[in-house]
């Protein structure tokens, strides 16, 4: 059977297993052997004509109980939100994909959603997600049973799956220096301050409400400028953090542009108090996604010093020993998540040639792997850019599911849509 068989067959319903070099991948043995890679199902979830979409990954829709999934519809995708436009937040049933709107947001993108988590003290009746009151962004606990809401003093950006903290970032900072991922009529409090004292990763604390700067970005310049003086004279933010399973260690990006107007990242860990700080992938090397295989292990993309190509690399935490994943299988760049037990890596690739996105499946510990699905992606505009739709996959908490967002080649709508493993 040809790639092209395959990809529709396993976009359109019983995924299968192929001895072909584009759907199955083992460094040891190239033959299939029955049940080593599980059979699946992929279906569009939700439907328009709204736009639903969960947003980024490395979280999950589903609650711990996986009674229920969350994310937003918005009425349009064309363009980014303006300030005071809202996007709904609500259920999504898991049948019939109907949503059910429960609140709503002003702080919002179509890149990475409201970042709505399930808070991991009522992890199966509370959420927390990004909002703005008056001229401020907040982050709001909403039990999404009787509609009673709380305030934390700053958005967040990262919330643990265990324990009680959440971390925040600055989103008018991002709205100036990246605006994808940065909300409406958000300001940067100290926008002529290229590496600002008192701006950075923020801890929450989800008990008491309280916040603390724990990691600033003027002590990641001092760290980093004397090997790397470029940054002297650009103003650096910080993106993306990332709890690892514990809760006691997180990752984040430290980013920059070049005089390209590029990205320039690096990729630091720390313990929750911001303490132990270590650069773990330096500036220079493209680092563009991420996320921990367990307590002490990272995956990211990225080019190694002295690499040609970017790939999938899987190191300890502060080390730089990096170790290809799926090599001569796994192609460059991807939005790559574990299953809880650390096991199943899913990623995502897109292929400009032919304009289309793929999702795939890796096992860690038979070293195979095989592409789920590929999707075109009729209208360019949603291929690249601020406005883009990226599939960011999302594990559920049990480990056999997959829920990620698309373009729908029937209706042009954004939508979420759902991988289901099939037991043997």
């Amino acid at each position: 059977m040809k790639r092209r068989q395959f990809i529709q067959n396993s976009t359109a319903g019983l995924g299968v297993l192929l001895a072909s070099p584009f759907s199955l991948y083992s460094k040891q043995n190239s033959d299939v052997i029955p049940n080593e890679l599980p059979k699946f199902k992929i279906r569009r979830l939700t439907n328009g004509p709204k736009h639903h979409f969960y947003g980024y990954y490395g979280m999950s829709p589903w609650n711990k109980s996986e009674t229920k999934m969350v994310c937003l519809e918005s009425d349009f995708q064309d363009r980014l939100p303006k300030p005071g436009e809202t996007a709904n937040i609500g259920f999504v049933h898991p049948e019939n994909g109907k949503f059910s709107t429960i609140t709503k947001t002003s702080a919002w993108n179509l890149q990475q959603g409201s970042l709505i988590h399930w808070n991991p003290l009522k992890p199966d009746s509370e959420i927390i997600y990004n909002d703005q009151q008056g001229k401020e962004l907040v982050s709001v606990k909403f039990d999404v049973n009787n509609g009673t809401r709380s305030l934390l003093p700053r958005p967040i950006s990262a919330v643990s799956t265990v324990g009680k903290y959440a971390l925040s970032l600055t989103y008018g900072r991002l709205s100036r220096l990246r605006k994808v991922v940065g909300y409406a009529n958000a300001v940067d409090p100290f926008a002529n301050e290229a590496h600002p004292e008192k701006d950075g990763v923020f801890l929450i604390d989800l008990e008491t409400n309280k916040s603390k700067l724990i990691v600033s970005i003027a002590d990641v310049f001092e760290k980093s400028v004397a090997e790397y003086p470029a940054l002297a004279k650009r103003h650096m933010w910080f993106n993306h953090t990332v709890i690892n399973p514990s809760g006691n260690r997180f990752l984040f990006l430290a980013r920059s542009r070049n005089e390209r107007n590029n990205l320039d990242s690096a990729m630091f860990t720390a313990n929750m108090d911001g303490s132990d700080l270590a650069m773990v992938i330096p500036f220079g090397t493209g680092v563009s996604h991420f996320g921990w295989r367990n307590n002490d292990e990272v995956i990211a993309t990225f080019t190694p010093p002295g690499g040609e190509k970017m790939k999938h690399y899987l190191f300890p935490d502060k080390t730089t020993d990096y170790q290809v994943v799926g090599d001569n299988f796994i192609i460059g760049n991807g939005h790559c998540t574990f299953t809880p037990d650390a096991r199943w890596m899913a990623t995502d690739r897109k292929i400009k040639e032919s304009n289309s996105q793929s999702l795939w499946l890796f096992d860690m510990e038979l070293n195979k792997g095989m592409i789920l699905c590929s999707k075109p992606v009729n209208d360019r505009k949603y291929f690249s850019g601020d406005i883009r739709c990226d599939f960011h996959p999302r594990w559920n908490p049990s480990g056999n599911k997959i829920c990620f967002d698309a373009i729908d080649t029937e209706t042009g709508t954004r939508q979420m849509h759902l991988v289901e493993f099939l037991s043997s």
